[in-house]
């Protein structure tokens, strides 16, 4: 007795396949490894051969240029053993030469299935946004150097200290800008890696950070309270975010001695958290709403920087949670729940006292 076709199954995926708004094609490979089409979706039809008939055809033939063809016998040998495909590659089109990122899904019996998704305009835009990103920050950077020597020369003469105050308010305008640019151009290069998560020594991470920052602010006091053996799941970018965030934490201080102090210990089972507490005027209300996604982005509302946004990302790259805390309540101890062990201070000795501006935390996988 012959058993029953899941009709059911085949026509709804029959449906699905046609209504797919990217290209597919289902192909066959012949005895030479060649990719016959079995079928192929209205997409694909309407894309690479609206007039005529594609079924039947070989595909590479069909749609691969001519200075392509080793390259689609690779990905054809990958087929005939089983491997899936996935590359941006360029294909011919009806309407000429455009560039797709292609899957290659291998069914078994020699048979299997290929997606086409045009990344055409979208590669495109990024060349132009990377030519536009590099000659805006060339350009900038050249006019902030103009003006800060410019500055420089005029406080030399500078006879009213209503003069040298203004000149020096336009002297650290400038500085940010540079500031601003150093964090765009850190951005896109970090955020454009893999991110691959492995065991990663917090405790060593963080005495290093506040080795460098005190470096650069020889005024600022720096405290480390975390256990020597504290591990998560990230990678050797996390410096990346620590350094933003004590930073930040000095940067913007208007405090006459600058104090940080950075706190990490276990949450529960599998969560680490890392408060990093300043004696700052704290971070405005609104930028603290746009950074944690409780207000949209808008001309009105954006923060003054990027350093939080790429500690943020990085961080829910690795699988994390940031959080502000500004409110006169806050303090270094709650939502973290275990003993850290005794705390070792890089400046002077920790401060536990101080009266505390703000509280990022970040909690991040255990490892």
């Amino acid at each position: 007795m012959t058993p029953p076709q899941n009709t059911d199954a085949t026509s709804r995926f029959e449906t699905l396949f046609e209504q797919l708004s990217d290209p597919v094609v289902e192909f066959r490979q012949d005895d030479d490894g060649e990719p016959i089409i079995v079928a192929a979706n209205a997409a694909f039809r309407d894309v690479f051969a609206p007039a005529e008939s594609v079924v039947g055809r070989p595909l590479n033939e069909l749609i691969v240029p001519a200075d392509r063809r080793d390259e689609a016998a690779t990905f054809d040998q990958r087929t005939a053993d089983g491997k899936s495909n996935r590359a941006v590659i360029e294909r011919v089109t009806s309407e000429g030469r455009r560039k797709f990122l292609y899957r290659g899904v291998p069914a078994g019996d020699g048979r299997g299935f290929a997606i086409y998704s045009d990344v055409t305009e979208k590669l495109r835009q990024e060349r132009h946004l990377d030519v536009l990103q590099r000659v805006l920050r060339h350009n900038l950077r050249n006019d902030v150097n103009v003006i800060t020597g410019e500055v420089e020369r005029a406080l030399e003469h500078a006879e009213s200290e209503e003069t040298r105050a203004a000149l020096r308010s336009i002297e650290e305008t400038a500085n940010g800008l540079t500031q601003l640019c150093t964090e765009a151009q850190t951005i896109r290069k970090v955020l454009s890696e893999p991110t691959p998560l492995d065991s990663t020594d917090l405790a060593s991470i963080l005495d290093t950070v506040s080795t460098d920052c005190l470096r650069r602010f020889t005024q600022a006091t720096i405290s480390v309270d975390c256990p020597d053996t504290l591990s998560v799941q990230a990678d050797s970018r996390l410096q990346i975010v620590v350094d933003g965030l004590v930073d930040n934490a000095v940067r913007h201080n208007t405090a006459s001695m600058p104090k940080v102090m950075l706190r990490a210990g276990v949450v529960d089972d599998d969560t680490v958290e890392l408060a990093v507490a300043d004696n700052g005027p704290g971070i405005p209300e609104t930028e603290q709403q746009v950074i944690t996604a409780e207000e949209q982005i808008s001309p009105l509302s954006h923060g003054s920087g990027l350093g939080l946004w790429l500690v943020k990302w990085l961080t829910e790259r690795y699988g994390g949670s940031l959080a502000i805390d500004t409110s006169p309540e806050a303090d270094l101890t709650t939502d973290t729940s275990l003993d850290t062990g005794a705390a070792t201070d890089t400046a002077a000795a920790g401060d536990r006292s101080m009266d505390i501006g703000t509280v990022v935390r970040v909690r991040l996988p255990q490892a």
